[in-house]
């Protein structure tokens, strides 16, 4: 396929002499190759077209003159969804989701409109390498959860073998990254996500605290207007708190949140973790696998729109019946003081039978060096200084049980 030369003209002009080697090519697919795909070039001197082959293949022979940037567009046949790319080099530009997603990004905009109507001085200033893997990093932290792309080092140009019809196996490591991202974007996600991603800001509106802002050099200093720290009441538990299994048993851990007003999820902004390295596994759903050893584990959960927040779940891994199962939980685990102010924060927990204790057996700490003070009783008095803070309770009969306190610090809203 030969692109014509000069003005704006979109006829295909095969009598434009080729340069060896001077070409795009590529794989269109979205995990199944888009066979027999009419694939539309724009570049800044001039336009073409070309066909998929059975495989999603494409090639596009770039006639002497030809300057970049390119835009490149197909149409799935399957779902009549498009699909961009930007070529800053030649050599192989695939068309994916993943493009579309990162070519989203990085323009901030509808690709469709993008391609109808393109300034490639613009397009040419903002598809600079570090603003393209900043793009990358973009879509990848939003499809974080969902989705693991770190084994993908470069969206736009991989090289692609894609499964087909005939051969639905057949697909590279790549392909199987598409197949899932199918999966985990429902047809009624993928637009979304799109949107989603021409926000300035699309970490703000899928896991953000709207209104905050971090000031000073500690980091820690937070502005707010708007929905802030004093009105915020992000909380997070996981169910159960606490299990038993046998090794290698299985166990779904749920996580309960509270949701943002005014900000679209693409899903629950929760991370998964098991605290210790061999405490066995969890996936992206809370999915747990208990490890092979017997002894005492905790799956952490962690919101990922408030990363300071977390909760944990003790997991015990035993060979015998279940026996006393201590548990640890808080009334809140996330409180609002003023600078200097104090607060009461209380823990419950279970006791095991026959045992008699002269007092609740938790000690409470800060964990930060500047975080102010708590007693053994609880009582914690805050710094003067305005941030975010965290205390520490812990069980003293069961050391390995503790739960993380999250202390806003801050004034009132006037």
């Amino acid at each position: 396929m030969l692109l014509a030369c000069g003005g704006g003209s979109s006829a295909l002009n095969t009598q434009t002499p080729q340069v060896a080697g001077h070409g795009l090519r590529g794989t269109a697919a979205t995990g199944l190759a888009i066979a027999s795909a009419t694939v539309n070039v724009k570049c800044r001197s001039g336009n073409g077209t070309t066909k998929t082959a059975v495989d999603g293949t494409f090639e596009i022979s770039l006639p002497a003159g030809s300057s970049l940037p390119c835009l490149l567009e197909t149409t799935n046949p399957s779902n009549a969804r498009t699909l961009h790319a930007i070529a800053t080099n030649t050599g192989t530009i695939n068309l994916t989701p993943l493009t579309e997603m990162l070519s989203t990004r990085l323009m901030l905009s509808d690709m469709n409109k993008v391609f109808a109507n393109p300034d490639f001085d613009a397009i040419s200033k903002t598809a600079t390498i570090a603003n393209i893997k900043a793009a990358q990093a973009d879509v990848s932290a939003v499809l974080s959860g969902l989705l693991d792309t770190s084994s993908l080092s470069d969206f736009l140009s991989t090289p692609l073998k894609a499964a087909t019809s005939t051969n639905p196996g057949g697909g590279d490591t790549q392909d199987k990254i598409l197949d899932t991202l199918n999966l985990v974007l429902a047809s009624n996600l993928y637009q979304p996500m799109l949107t989603m991603l021409t926000k300035t800001t699309p970490g703000i509106m899928a896991f953000g605290r709207p209104g905050c802002v971090v000031m000073g050099e500690d980091g820690k200093s937070l502005s707010c207007s708007g929905p802030g720290l004093w009105e915020t009441a992000a909380r997070i538990d996981v169910f159960p708190a606490a299990l038993i299994l046998e090794p290698g048993g299985k166990q779904v851990i749920t996580a309960k949140i509270d949701y943002l007003q005014n900000i679209d999820y693409i899903r629950q902004p929760v991370k998964w973790q098991v605290v210790e390295a061999d405490g066995g596994s969890i996936n992206s759903n809370g999915e747990y696998i208990a490890p092979g050893k017997p002894g005492i584990y905790h799956v952490r959960a962690q919101r990922e729109d408030f990363p300071t927040l977390s909760a944990t779940a003790l997991v015990v891994v035993n060979n015998t019946s279940p026996g006393f199962i201590p548990t640890l939980s808080v009334e809140h685990h996330i409180v609002n003081v003023m600078p200097g102010g104090s607060i009461t924060l209380k823990a419950d927990i279970n006791y095991p039978p026959n045992v008699v204790y002269v007092r609740q057996p938790v000690s409470w700490s800060v964990v930060e060096a500047d975080a102010g003070e708590i007693s053994l009783q609880g009582i914690y008095t805050a710094p003067t200084k305005s941030g975010i803070y965290h205390a520490k309770v812990q069980r003293d009969d069961f050391p390995s049980i503790y739960v993380v306190v999250e202390i806003l610090v801050n004034y009132p809203p006037d």
